[in-house]
């Protein structure tokens, strides 16, 4: 499975670079899935006047953004709430990211610090 993930990874970088003209300066956690395999390696170091990892130290979600929004999502969506099956808990969670996406403001607070 993380293979696949850092072929993912892997893609997506390449599209990044593709898409855009200037470097990249492109600023990721430690998750497995952000680990590149060999092949990916080469390329990025290939590739290294195109775009650039900058990796977050471990264990950050003060230095993180997505952390924040989570937090609003927990706070907004599934603190001290029971969902009967995954089908209900997912409704509710596109209910709020929806939300999100149509009213920006509501990630505000959590957002604030890093504009």
């Amino acid at each position: 499975m993380c293979g696949k993930k850092s072929h993912t990874f892997l893609d997506f970088l390449k599209q990044l670079v593709r898409r855009f003209r200037r470097k990249i300066f492109l600023i990721i956690d430690n998750g497995p899935c952000h680990n590149l395999k060999p092949e990916g390696k080469v390329w990025l170091s290939n590739d290294n006047h195109r775009i650039e990892l900058c990796r977050l130290p471990p264990y950050s979600p003060n230095l993180n953004a997505i952390e924040g929004a989570w937090k609003e999502t927990k706070k907004r969506t599934t603190h001290n709430r029971f969902f009967r099956n995954s089908d209900e808990r997912d409704a509710a969670l596109c209910s709020t990211f929806d939300a999100f996406a149509a009213q920006p403001s509501l990630l505000a607070g959590q957002m604030a610090r890093f504009l």
